[in-house]
């Protein structure tokens, strides 16, 4: 049984070597040269091989300008398809203009009693600087080859703010707005409780 296969594999094979040098044949007409080189058969052999490297390496040269255009066509419709996916996000964003973290926290502040709305607005936009630089900081670590982990960690790391922090701006914007006496907010420490004097 395997032994049939084998001849049959060999058989496979030698019409498909003869079909591949059928589709390269050349007639000894089309081959130029002169009368010595046609007489001699060793000579003609080699002729015959060069030319069929020459269409073997035309047909390539084809291949190479079809796959060319096709990756012409196909940069023109990536460049359509970014147009009109710029286009949508413009679009949906104006349509979800009110739903962002700006347009939901104003409406969060305009609830608040107007003195104290500067102070809020502060704080969010301290925060929104942060965040702005943590992604940054994240996006240098990614490009210079660093660890994926190493960028988050320094993004988390670089946007939060801890409750000391939160309690120093918020004296600092208390005072800075009128809220509050800078006198008055040295008395709170620095957790943001008044010492006890009992």
């Amino acid at each position: 049984m395997a032994g049939k296969l084998v001849f049959c594999g060999m058989i496979l094979c030698i019409f498909a070597i003869l079909n591949i040098t059928q589709a390269f044949a050349i007639n000894d007409d089309e081959i130029r040269a002169t009368e010595k080189i046609k007489n001699n058969p060793a000579m003609m052999q080699i002729l015959k091989k060069i030319e069929q490297s020459k269409k073997i390496l035309a047909e390539m040269q084809e291949g190479k300008k079809a796959q060319a255009q096709q990756n012409k066509a196909l940069q023109e419709a990536r460049t359509i398809a970014n147009a009109r996916l710029n286009a949508e996000l413009v679009s949906m964003s104006k349509d979800n203009e009110q739903f962002t973290p700006q347009s939901a926290f104003a409406k969060f502040v305009s609830k608040k009693p107007a003195n104290i709305q500067d102070i809020y607005v502060s704080m969010f936009n301290y925060q929104q600087d942060k965040i702005k630089s943590a992604k940054n900081i994240r996006e240098q670590i990614m490009a210079s080859s660093g660890s994926t982990k190493d960028a988050w960690d320094a993004y988390y790391k670089n946007s939060a703010t801890s409750r000391v922090q939160m309690i120093s701006l918020t004296k600092d914007f208390n005072v800075k707005y009128a809220n509050a006496d800078a006198k008055l907010q040295q008395v709170f420490d620095s957790k943001g409780k008044i010492p006890r004097t009992d």
